[in-house]
């Protein structure tokens, strides 16, 4: 999510127009993303292909237990038209390396609120303004070119894989993909879609097409194919529905068992830099068919983002003091758990992902032109008995304003 972009709305001077407006969604084959706010300082460093960089890395400090409900609330879009955009020069293959240390981490308890289940939230998969495969609305058919039974809303092999890292966008209008394993960066490319500046926030869908919103047009979203980042296809989504500009987004599968998926966010109004506090937000989705926003329940979070699993799950980050993950029960918005993260803050630019059972944060660091990894141990997957929250790419090679993961990605320890 990139917050200082908007003028009126942010206190930095660097993006012109507001945020992320409404978002969208596809059904059976689109998938997860979350937005990133924050003055939008051309500060990514593009890396020429082959040329590795390293980040010395550090650790965050312990987290305390607190209750309380959060909700995540970030950019929309806007401008919805159906040009289809070329964009510019396009890099791919380009690695950059980040080094990582371990350090003290420290235990992140949440307040764990009575669980509900999820009555089968079904996602409509639609290609709305895409060139690339439609998927069926309900989920149960999809191509076959034998005859035999195929898997509703299969993965594609494409590519850029789906499965193996977080898709991070930049304040300059790049794609980079973030490998967890390695903390490793490698840009995909560069783009322009049509004539929309100032990056906010980004999902990445089951299909393989980041949708991407911008500030300037207010609230638009672009598609753009992970494959060929310079392919930006207009996907028909009109912002400023129920006086929604901006949200964080994600996709997020309907269920371990039906792992469709579909577009899910939290609200941003715009105003003043983002906030916590009673009602402060909306948790909403959008139809993957007609892209009509509706509105679930309210949040605490004004300006937060928002990632999926590939089993239904949806988690918020947002807050303050200090910022907090919030799981996020689909169907009514209601908080399942809220887990305090230490001294970690939302800064003017900031994004978050979930991979393969732990979540990955992207805020500013010491140089606020260029984000900092922070990588949460939510699964306990070293058997400590700790939630470690652990800093592992002390300076990234861009400033990130959107992460997304596809549902495609591992939602288990790898």
């Amino acid at each position: 999510m990139n917050s200082a972009g908007l003028s009126v709305l942010r206190s930095s001077p660097r993006i012109s127009s507001a945020g992320l407006v409404a978002v969208l969604l596809i059904a059976c084959n689109s998938e997860s993303g979350t937005s990133v706010s924050g003055s939008a300082s051309e500060s990514s460093s593009d890396s020429s292909s082959g040329t590795a960089t390293s980040a010395t890395t550090s650790t965050t400090s312990t987290t305390t237990p607190t209750t309380g409900e959060t909700t995540a609330g970030s950019a929309s879009m806007t401008d919805s038209g159906t040009t289809t955009a070329t964009s510019t020069t396009t890099t791919t293959g380009t690695t950059t390396d980040a080094t990582t240390t371990t350090g003290t981490t420290t235990d992140a308890t949440g307040t764990t609120m009575p669980a509900q289940t999820d009555t089968g939230t079904t996602a409509a998969d639609t290609s709305t303004g895409e060139t690339s495969d439609a998927s069926s609305s309900s989920g149960s058919t999809g191509d076959s070119s034998t005859g035999g039974n195929v898997e509703p809303c299969a993965c594609p092999d494409i590519e850029v894989a789906l499965d193996d890292g977080i898709f991070v966008l930049s304040d300059a209008s790049e794609l980079y993909k973030f490998y967890p394993e390695t903390n490793k960066f490698e840009k995909l490319g560069s783009f322009q879609c049509g004539q929309a500046t100032g990056t906010f926030s980004m999902a990445v869908d089951r299909l393989g097409f980041a949708w991407v919103m911008f500030s300037n047009p207010l609230g638009k979203i672009w598609k753009l194919d992970v494959t060929n980042v310079a392919n930006c296809t207009d996907p028909g989504y009109s912002p400023g529905q129920q006086g929604v500009n901006y949200f964080g987004m994600a996709f997020v599968s309907n269920s371990q068992f039906d792992q469709c998926d579909k577009l899910y966010g939290n609200t941003f109004n715009g105003f003043g830099g983002f906030s916590e506090g009673p009602n402060f937000g909306d948790f909403l989705t959008v139809d993957p068919d007609t892209l009509v926003l509706s509105k679930i329940g309210k949040t605490t979070f004004n300006g937060a983002e928002v990632t999926g699993t590939g089993d239904g799950r949806v988690f918020m980050f947002g807050g303050a003091n200090p910022a907090k993950l919030v799981e996020v029960e689909k169907l009514t918005g209601k908080y399942l758990e809220v887990t305090p993260l230490g001294n970690l803050e939302l800064t003017n630019a900031f994004a978050f992902s979930f991979f393969a059972g732990d979540f990955f944060m992207f805020t500013e660091g010491n140089n606020p032109n260029f984000s900092k990894v922070t990588h949460f141990d939510y699964d306990d997957s070293d058997n400590n008995g700790v939630q470690d929250l652990t800093t592992v790419v002390m300076q990234a090679p861009i400033r990130i304003v959107g992460a997304g993961v596809s549902t495609c990605a591992p939602f288990i320890p790898m």
